[in-house]
C-alpha cells in the first residue's frame, strides 16, 4: 500500500461526535465548515545496509479546519495516527484564517518504513 493509499484508508469515514468530517488530500473543495486536509512534507532515508536504503521516515502534515471548537477533532487525529505507527512530531500553534473565518490546527507526524 503506498503512503495515499494508506492515509485514505486510515481516514475513510472519519467521524468525531457522530459528525461525519471530510479528510482530502492537499485541498478540501467542498461546503463543510469543518474538515481535515494532509500533505506529505518527506520522505528521507533513515537506515541503510549494503550500500542500499533500507528504511526511510515519511512526515505528514494534517491540517484541521472548523468554524469552531476543534478539540475533539485534534485528539481523534492523534488517536487515529498513533494507531496507525505515527509518531507526534508537533503542533502549529491555534490560528485563524480572516479570509475564510476559520480556525486551523496543523499536527505533524512521522513514521518509519522498512523497504
Amino acid at each position: 500500500m503506498n503512503d495515499y493509499e494508506l492515509m485514505k484508508s486510515i481516514f475513510t469515514g472519519f467521524s468525531v461526535d457522530g459528525h461525519l468530517i471530510p479528510v482530502e488530500y492537499l485541498k478540501y473543495k467542498g461546503n463543510s465548515k469543518t474538515y481535515v486536509t494532509y500533505t506529505f512534507t518527506g520522505d528521507d532515508p533513515s537506515l541503510f545496509g549494503d550500500d542500499k536504503e533500507l528504511a526511510s521516515v515519511i512526515s505528514v502534515d494534517v491540517d484541521i479546519y472548523s468554524d469552531g471548537n476543534y478539540l475533539a477533532i485534534e485528539n481523534a487525529i492523534k488517536t487515529i495516527m498513533e494507531n496507525n505507527n505515527f509518531i507526534r512530531i508537533s503542533n502549529s500553534p491555534d490560528m485563524y484564517e480572516e479570509d475564510t473565518g476559520l480556525y486551523h490546527k496543523t499536527i505533524e507526524f512521522e513514521k518509519e518504513r522498512m523497504r
